[in-house]
């Protein structure tokens, strides 16, 4: 029978917060994410705000908030917006200043910048010189039959940046084979089951053909519930361990890696 109560809290590395232009959402700001988080068992998200991806350090204060508040339970990204400008410089000043922030986020396709841009080197450069996390957004061919992100751009950056631990948003979508392949050959590659949970079969296929240690679990909330891809890893053909990694522990190793741990989990060990 399946358990769909394990006796673990979930992380879940790919959140959002805010309003979006054309939706609106119930969960949406950091008290009610946080309630919602509680409803289902969610003790940590990794997030980066609608406003900061395209309006960057104009609105940077709602994420830093948010991270204040409710340290451990909200973790944040660096909005990486190439066409407003950024540097190295204000990327480490944010992490001195901000123990909350878990890694970097990119939106390709969005921004209509190629992932392989000379603009997003200094963003690469600092998170290579760090072993730090990158969340990009992937995808095959999308907007407008562009391709900023596609799998062959990811491939060209993992073979610049070694030392990144790089989340595939999404896995290609549309080039979900071509997302795990490349996991099998970069082991600092992590397939992201946000909005790819639903395609049948693909958690096992991918736990099969690269291991589940390189599987991050990600929702999209608030544009998407945690309750059903939740429910896609706990209802999947695996092991409960490989549930595990997937739901929780991978994001701790994360965590731990990065030198970003949460306050109860390093407390563990050094008890």
């Amino acid at each position: 029978m399946i358990n769909f109560h394990p006796p673990y809290r979930i992380i879940d590395a790919h959140t959002h917060m805010g309003l979006e232009y054309c939706l609106y959402h119930e969960y949406y700001d950091a008290d009610s994410i946080v309630k919602y988080m509680d409803e289902v068992g969610v003790e940590t998200i990794f997030t980066s705000t609608c406003e900061d991806l395209m309006d960057g350090d104009s609105k940077r204060t709602q994420i830093v908030d948010a991270m204040k508040r409710y340290p451990d339970r909200i973790r944040g990204y660096y909005a990486v917006n190439p066409l407003l400008g950024y540097s190295k410089e204000s990327i480490q000043k944010a992490f001195d200043e901000n123990p909350g922030y878990v890694g970097l986020k990119f939106l390709p396709d969005y921004h209509r910048t190629n992932l392989t841009d000379s603009v997003y080197a200094p963003a690469f450069e600092w998170a290579n010189e760090h072993g730090a996390l990158v969340l990009s957004h992937t995808w095959g061919v999308s907007m407008n039959g562009e391709s900023c992100n596609s799998h062959d751009k990811i491939t060209g950056v993992l073979e610049k940046y070694p030392n990144i631990m790089f989340i595939m948003g999404h896995s290609c979508q549309g080039q979900v084979d071509e997302a795990i392949a490349i996991a099998k050959h970069f082991k600092n590659a992590y397939l992201d089951l946000c909005d790819t949970s639903r395609l049948n079969g693909v958690i096992e296929k991918m736990v099969r053909e690269v291991g589940a240690n390189q599987v991050t679990f990600g929702t999209d909330v608030p544009m998407q519930g945690f309750c059903f891809q939740l429910g896609c890893v706990l209802g999947a053909k695996i092991s409960d361990d490989d549930k595990k990694l997937i739901l929780r522990d991978n994001a701790l190793d994360i965590l731990k890696r990065s030198g970003r741990m949460l306050k109860n989990e390093e407390e563990k060990q050094h008890a």
